[in-house]
C-alpha cells in the first residue's frame, strides 16, 4: 500500500472529503542550490489533490488521516494508462500500413486511430464497477504525537 498522510476538509453524508499536498521529489538532496531542476521544484508551488472517501469513521475537519493506494491498482493503471494505448497504436499503425498496403498518410491515421482507441479504451476499463482503480482509501486517522520533554 502507498501511503499518503492528508488532511479532512469536509466531512459528509457517507464519507469525507481529504486534501493531499504533493511537491515534486526533486531538490531533496544536498545539490539542491546547484541543480537547475532542484531550483525550477522550489520555485513552482505544491499542488492540492481533493478526494472524497467513503468511510463510516467519525472524523473532524482538521483531522489528519492516512490515505492509501494498493500497488496492484497503482500498477494496472500505469498499463493501463501507458501500454494498452502505444501497443494498439502500433498495431494501427502495422494494420494500416503493411495489411491494407495504406501510404505513409494511411499509417498515420492508422496509427491516430489505434492510440485513441487505446485511450478511450484505457478509459473504459480503469472505471469497471463503477469505480476508479486508483481510487485511494482511508486507512485511519493519524496518531497524534506527544511532546516529551
Amino acid at each position: 500500500m502507498i501511503e499518503e498522510v492528508a488532511i479532512v476538509v469536509a466531512v459528509g453524508e457517507g464519507g469525507v472529503e481529504v486534501a493531499s499536498f504533493s511537491k515534486s521529489a526533486c531538490g531533496q538532496c544536498r545539490q539542491n542550490s546547484q541543480c537547475g531542476t532542484g531550483l525550477v521544484s522550489n520555485a513552482l508551488p505544491g499542488r492540492e489533490h481533493r478526494f472524497f472517501i467513503a468511510t463510516e469513521l467519525e472524523l473532524k475537519v482538521g483531522e489528519r488521516v492516512r490515505i492509501g493506494i494498493p500497488e496492484q491498482s497503482l500498477i494496472t493503471s500505469a498499463l493501463l494508462l501507458y501500454l494498452l494505448p502505444l501497443l494498439l497504436l502500433l498495431a494501427g499503425a502495422l494494420l494500416a500500413g503493411i495489411g491494407l498496403g495504406a501510404g505513409d498518410g494511411g499509417t498515420l491515421l492508422g496509427a491516430t486511430l489505434g492510440g485513441g482507441t487505446g485511450f478511450w479504451l484505457s478509459s473504459r476499463l480503469s472505471r469497471r464497477g463503477g469505480r476508479a482503480l486508483s481510487e485511494p482509501v482511508l486507512i485511519g486517522p493519524l496518531l497524534p504525537l506527544a511532546n516529551i520533554d
